[in-house]
């Protein structure tokens, strides 16, 4: 059975709510009815969606396939906010062919994650589920990243649309079309986003509707100021009187709030009064506003808001196309039952044309047809089967523009056909020629589109003067361009000239080098002549070819040097102009260097260089390893490094080589550059310094430094942060102090590279533009104006710079000066004697921003009307009144006086001069020490001194029983200390104490007596807590028992009180845990570690000290007793069916001690990894996340502990719904019997738990009864076939789910004729058989369902053979064609086809021959 309980949830009117559930988990049904038609059923889901963890970017798909009869609609929702269909955002689908309803997200984003619903609904119920949908952001987001420059932030767009001045309204200004845009989204329906975006060019459409829902909520907070609620929020409608209309229906907190309307963000006046001469009205009732524009035109057209209170509550775009009516609708006159025709031609085509029928809104229904023509020239409106109800005045309304026209029904006044309604008539009253409307608009469309190619000619024109504008410009910007280059390249070519000019000096140089070399070559002339021939030739290739062949090594002398000089300049001139003229760099340097030993070798080997500008194969002459050691020459110990400057600033280069006698020389971007004014090149040992004063644009670049032939290089990147001129900073640093209601500014210039945000704080919140703030952003300086200033914006006033290198605050302070508030109380009084009052108070808890000047008193005696000036005081909150007199009472007045002004009067309670004012009670006397002749006791002093000093103290003692206290000092000899030491004592007499406070006034209140004390001496401890023993205990708690010490005198006094300590086994400290002695004999230690160790001892005390501990034998384990695993659920589920693919979860609650070890096993083994276990304290969960057939099988928990173990089994059955069997055949083995056969179902062999149901139905009735249920073979034989009826059967697969479609066999007839049957009897002799009527086996008693068959029977014997007749209630049925009855060799039969409750009663069978009568009778009982 379902269980229902009743719905508190609104439903549909005159429906009720029961809530059902379904038998997918998760999945829950409404039903209307209480009770559903025959066939009808509530929507079900059979598959529902399922959860999805998806990647930001990626498809996401909800699917779902639902039941139920009427088919259901499909809606889906989300928990936060709503779906937006959009083909870029999300698809609903439904697939005919799987039946599979899907909605689908084509690339999901983070705003996408929510929790979704699916609803299912019919006019029988409602069914919904939920499913999460989880996205996984990744990464950085290009699309974010271009909407942020694209859509402008929300709070910069609300802060435009609020631009309000003081009372409340708006600028006077054209709205801009971004705020226009925005404040027609805030109102819009949402099936009217698409369009608008299309319209003003927004592209994005996800980030639009994010940036919406923020502004939305702003705005709904800021209208819920003003409106407590809104509703019925109607967009501008035209009417046929040339009237347009706003409606909203709103509930004003405040009936006095001022209302305003804005056209495009200008305020249109408006009368509250019906005026022919006012455009625009406004019309209340109740809470309903409605807004009127009349005679309507084209520059009627725009953006209408609706101001509250200078909040804006409800906008509409109210656009004026440019249609009018060619040819108007005309009256028509019809006849009753007739239909009638209006039709018009516009000058324009349009397909929001509205018709209106009296004064409503008409739409295509079965009595009113709209129709359009192709070029939606042509509209026509029909009225079917007119009645006179149906006549009065129809307009037709294209914009501004409107028509109208009678329609007048004529009433057939025939008296024959008076009260009867009239015949329909087919034919149509109205309507023009058609052939005239096409015509008519033909030439219509034809001006129309003559208007619209005037147009677009137009714009053809003013695009082609921009193309034209824009081909001059940039025609003039390639030829500044041009002549830049040409500029650049002329530079350039000056550059190279003057690089050739250098290296023709070193050139020079080189040769007289070379010249001076000669002579020391001389001595080896002989023995390089040949070589040094050769090799001079290459040099010569490779130089100038300066000398001849004997001359070997003044030739490569030259060559080498004149090799360096070209390799230099073609090394800086990338472009090779003069790198043909030499090539042998280095090794020609060595050689001119070495003279003769060694300019040969390296002439041959480096002098080759290049021939032509071509590098030639270098040829090794001497050996691969050198006999001398070679100079490694210069290197580097520390290189460049890369350096950010700051323009403006200085920039330094560092490098560091291994030789002090190194020379280098500084290049930048391939240049080389030398020390002037901007640039210092400097040099420091082996330190080479680069160092620019003054850092520009133009020194970003490579920086390199050559030495030897080494290099190294860096670059100087340079940025430019903002930042602020030294001056002006610190002058801004300083306080601005102005006076309440002025105003105050700050500026403050700034450079930097643009573009730079700026950004203004107060108190670290973000200032805007306001009415009391000004913000100016004019080129390098900012400032901001603060007007009407308040003391509450006293604070810390930032200025924030940002851009791409960097961020920079400067800060300052903003005081506002303003009047001090009232001092502040409570007045405390120091002094109220009979000559003087002294009292002080405390200072105002704001100063105003200033300092205090002065006090101002003015006193008034009580019972006075006059106050008297006492004056200024000084700037301390005291003052002392020697001006009293005695017992008078006065109040005083008091105000704060700074530079700014005077405070607010603060007025004091009356102060009396000279009243006795007694101290307070002191503290109860302590005990100090008791001995048999003397207790020393001690007290503190009153908190109340009655406002002068305390002189001494009053002490009395008591006895015990006694009521008479007794003054221990004399009358006249008070005690001056807060201690006394009692001595007037009895021994072993028991006493109390108490003490009052004495001071100018007298003796004030005693205190409350101290605790008792005996006059003896001190007691000795007591001894050790007897029967010391545990009585119970928890995880966390202890409780313990002992009995109290003996008392033995002199040795042992009796306890007055116990401690209970207790101490972890790892630890070595005792820690107590009641800080005051218990007088009780049991005590519960509480907050233990579970299953800790601990040793427990209790110690006994009294006021001769504590006794000796007594401990605990052994430790204790925090732990309560013993308990035997039990299982504490009543009823436990042994059998749990869970249908494929949703998650099965098991719960199990148990108790024992102590804790113990759960185990789950599945079919005597380990659970699988899949299973997830759940253990807490008492209770164990087993949850299979979408199970799996293969997860069916008996699972089975054991808890056990020290004590004992407990299991429990539990069947899971993963199942779902089976496959339907196959073929169904059915076959005649017996007469009147049928043999039905089928195919296993598919499932079969799956699930050992699944059998069939057979149905049946026959030609006789039209309904499916079932003969057969759990059949666990392929087959099954029915009895009591009828002959001559048609039998139908169809088979179910069942199993624990439900079942399957049914299969369905071919129609079964057994023909009613049959052939005769001849029996040949032999002769036999006569033999007299002849009998009474007797039943052999009698009739009985029946109970039959309604609706079902009955089957009665009975055998009877009887020759000769018995006439039967069967009667019901005594009525003979024999006759009645309801029941088919049968005599067969004596077995009589009664059949009833279907039950009812009239077949209710008695039936008897009669039995006659000619030998007797027999009856027998029964009773059928039917079943509801």
């Amino acid at each position: 059975m379902w269980k229902r309980s009743k719905v508190t949830d609104q439903t549909a009117a005159g429906q009720t709510g029961i809530k059902k559930k379904s038998k997918v988990p998760g999945v829950m049904i409404t039903q209307f009815l209480e009770e559903l038609p025959e066939g009808k059923s509530t929507p079900d889901f059979t598959r529902k969606p399922i959860a999805l963890t998806i990647q930001e970017g990626k498809c996401a798909v909800f699917k779902a396939i639902v039941v139920g009869t009427p088919t259901p609609t499909i809606t889906w929702g989300r928990a936060n906010g709503e779906i937006h269909f959009h083909p870029d955002m999300c698809l609903q689908k439904y697939d005919e062919a799987s039946r599979e309803h899907t909605i689908e997200f084509p690339k999901v984003a983070p705003e996408d994650a929510d929790t979704y619903k699916c609803f299912a609904t019919n006019e029988y119920g409602r069914a919904v589920c939920t499913v999460a949908l989880n996205v996984i952001a990744v990464g950085f987001s290009k699309t974010k990243e271009l909407q942020k420059t694209q859509v402008e932030d929300t709070k910069d767009i609300r802060q435009k649309l609020k631009k309000r001045k003081e009372d409340g309204t708006r600028e006077e200004k054209k709205m801009e079309p971004e705020e226009k845009v925005w404040e027609i989204l805030l109102s819009a329906d949402k099936k009217d986003y698409e369009r608008i975006c299309g319209e003003y060019g927004i592209t994005d459409f996800r980030r639009m509707l994010k940036k919406l829902s923020e502004m939305k909520k702003e705005r709904e907070e800021e209208i819920a100021e003003f409106v407590t609620h809104i509703s019925t929020l109607k967009h501008i409608e035209v009417n046929d009187s040339d009237c347009a209309t706003i409606e909203l229906d709103m509930d004003l907190k405040d009936p006095t709030s001022k209302l305003f309307l804005y056209k495009d963000g200008v305020m249109v006046p408006f009368t509250t009064e019906e005026s022919e001469s006012m455009k625009h009205n406004l019309k209340q009732v109740g809470k309903k506003y409605v807004f009127t524009i009349k005679n309507l035109g084209s520059e009627d057209a725009g953006l209408y808001s609706v101001d509250v209170g200078g909040i804006n509550v409800f906008s509409t775009d109210f656009k004026v196309p440019e249609v009018d009516f060619a040819v108007k609708i005309q009256e028509v006159i019809a006849e009753e039952r007739q239909d009638a025709l209006f039709q018009c031609v516009l000058t324009a085509p349009t397909d929001d044309l509205k018709w209106l029928g009296k004064s409503a809104p008409l739409s295509n229904s079965e009595k009113f047809e709209i129709t359009v023509s192709e070029d939606k020239l042509i509209h026509k409106l029909m009225v079917r089967d007119c009645m006179p109800l149906d006549a009065g005045i129809y307009a037709a309304v294209a914009g501004i523009k409107s028509c109208n026209a009678w329609l007048v029904v004529e009433v057939d006044k025939d008296a024959a056909s008076k009260g009867k309604k009239a015949t329909r008539k087919t034919t149509t009253a109205g309507g023009a020629n058609e052939q005239d409307l096409m015509t008519i608009a033909k030439e219509q469309q034809e001006m129309y589109q003559k208007k619209l190619d005037e147009k677009i000619e137009m714009a053809k024109k003013a695009q082609a003067e921009r193309e034209a504008a824009e081909a001059v410009a940039k025609v003039e910007g390639e030829a500044a361009k041009k002549a830049a280059a040409e500029e650049k390249a002329a530079a350039k070519a000056a550059a190279k000239a003057k690089a050739a000019a250098k290296a023709k000096a070193k050139r020079a140089a080189a040769a007289e080098d070379a010249a001076a070399g000669k002579k020391k070559a001389a001595a080896a002339a002989a023995a390089g002549a040949g070589a040094g021939g050769a090799d001079g030739g290459k040099g010569a290739d490779g130089g100038a070819a300066v000398g001849v062949g004997g001359e070997g090594g003044t030739a490569a002398g030259a060559g080498g040097a004149e090799g360096l000089g070209e390799e230099y300049d073609s090394f800086e001139d990338s472009d090779g102009e003069i790198e043909g003229e030499g090539g042998g760099g280095v090794g020609g340097g060595e050689g001119a260097g070495d003279g003769g030993v060694g300019g040969g070798e390296g002439d041959g080997e480096e002098g080759e260089g290049r021939q032509g500008g071509k590098r030639k194969k270098r040829v090794r002459d001497g050996p691969l390893v050198p006999d001398t050691v070679i100079d490694p020459g210069v290197h580097f110990h520390a290189g460049l490094s890369d350096c950010k400057a700051i323009i403006g600033e200085a920039a330094e280069l560092e490098c560091k080589v291994s030789r002090e006698d190194c020379e280098g020389l500084w290049y930048k971007d391939g240049e080389e550059i030398q020390s002037s004014e901007d640039i210092t090149i400097s040099k420091d040992g082996t330190f080479h310094r680069l160092k620019i004063h003054k850092v520009t644009e133009e020194y970003a670049g490579k920086y390199k430094f050559e030495a030897d032939g080494r290099k190294t290089e860096s670059l100087i990147v340079v940025e430019d942060p903002p930042r602020f001129p030294a001056e002006e900073l610190e002058a801004f640093k300083n306080p601005v102090t102005v006076k309440k209601g002025h105003k105050a500014s700050f500026k403050l210039p700034y450079f930097g590279r643009e573009p730079i945000k700026i950004q203004w704080y107060l108190d670290g919140e973000e200032l805007s533009e306001e009415a009391t703030i000004k913000l100016d952003y004019s080129e390098g300086c900012s400032s901001l104006l603060l007007t009407k200033l308040q003391r509450k914006d006293s604070g810390e006033v930032k200025m924030k710079l940002k851009n791409e290198f960097g961020t920079v605050e400067a800060i300052s302070q903003l005081i506002v000066l303003d009047k001090p508030t009232p001092p502040m109380g409570p007045l405390e009084i120091v002094e109220a004697s009979s000559s003087t009052i002294d009292f002080k108070w405390r200072p105002p808890k704001d100063s105003g921003g200033c300092k205090i000047d002065n006090y101002i008193l003015d006193r008034q005696q009580v019972g006075r009307n006059t106050w008297k000036k006492v004056g200024p005081i000084g700037p301390e909150p005291k003052y002392k009144d020697s001006d009293v007199d005695h017992g008078r009472r006065y109040c005083y007045r008091i105000r704060v006086e700074t530079e700014m002004g005077t405070s607010e009067l603060m007025e004091t309670e009356d102060i009396q001069a000279g009243t006795k004012a007694y101290p307070g009670a002191p503290s109860s006397p302590k005990v100090v020490t008791a001995f048999k002749d003397c207790i020393n006791l001690s007290w503190s002093p009153p908190s109340e001194t009655g406002g002068t000093n305390i002189l001494g103290y009053n002490l009395e003692k008591r006895k015990k029983g006694s009521n008479l206290w007794g003054q221990v000092n004399a009358p006249d000899e008070m005690i001056k200390g807060k201690g006394c030491g009692v001595k007037d004592v009895v021994e072993g007499m028991e006493y109390e104490f108490r003490v009052s406070a004495i001071n100018n006034s007298g003796a004030g209140e005693f205190s409350t007596p101290s605790e008792f004390v005996f006059a003896r001496d001190p007691k000795k401890p007591p001894g050790k807590v007897i029967d010391f023993k545990v009585t119970d205990s928890t995880y966390t708690t202890l409780s313990l028992s002992w009995t109290k010490p003996k008392d033995i005198e002199g040795v042992e006094d009796e306890a007055k009180g116990y401690f209970v300590e207790i101490r972890p086994a790892e630890s070595t400290d005792w820690d107590r845990c009641n800080s005051n002695a218990i007088t009780m004999t049991s005590y519960t230690v509480k907050g233990l570690k579970s299953m800790g160790m601990y040793w427990v001892r209790a110690i006994a005390t009294n006021d001769g000290g504590e006794g000796e501990a007594q401990e605990l034998d052994n430790y204790i384990l925090a732990t309560p007793p013993p308990v035997r695993p039990r299982f504490t659920d009543v009823k436990i589920k042994s059998f749990m069916v869970v249908r494929a693919g949703n998650s099965a979860r098991f719960t199990i609650n148990f108790e024992a001690s102590p804790w113990p070890e759960v185990i789950w096993l599945k079919d005597g083994s380990p659970v699988p990894k899949k299973v997830t276990i759940s253990n807490t304290e008492g209770s164990s969960q087993l949850l299979i996340p979408s199970s799996e057939r293969s997860d069916t099988g008996i699972y089975t928990i054991i808890v056990k502990n020290i004590v004992a173990q407990e299991s429990f089994s539990i069947e899971i059955r993963v199942t779902d719904e089976p496959k339907p069997p196959g073929p169904v055949e059915t076959d005649e083995n017996v007469p009147g019997t049928v043999t039905i056969s089928w195919t296993p179902s598919p499932d079969e062999k799956r699930d050992d738990r699944l059998h069939y149901m057979v149905t049946k139905r026959d030609s006789s009735k039209s309904t499916w009864h079932t003969i057969a249920d759990h059949i666990f073979n392929n087959r099954f034989t029915l009895c009591n076939i009828m002959p001559g009826r048609e039998y139908q059967f169809r088979v179910y697969a069942k199993n624990d789910m439900g079942s399957s479609k049914h299969s369905e066999s071919p129609k079964w007839l057994i023909p009613s004729k049959r052939a005769k049957f001849t029996v040949t009897m032999p002769e036999t002799k006569a033999c007299d058989l002849q009998c009474p009527p007797k039943f052999l086996l009698p009739l009985k008693m029946h109970t039959a369902p309604q609706g079902y068959e009955c089957y009665m029977s009975c055998a009877i014997k009887g020759d000769p053979t018995p006439h039967v007749t069967w009667l019901r209630n005594n009525i003979s049925l024999n006759t009645n064609t309801n029941y088919f009855i049968s005599n067969t060799c004596g077995v009589c039969s009664l059949l009833i086809l279907r039950v009812g409750p009239k077949d209710t009663g008695e039936y008897k069978i009669v039995a006659e021959n000619s030998m007797g009568r027999a009856e027998c009778s029964t009773k059928l009982t039917v079943r509801e």
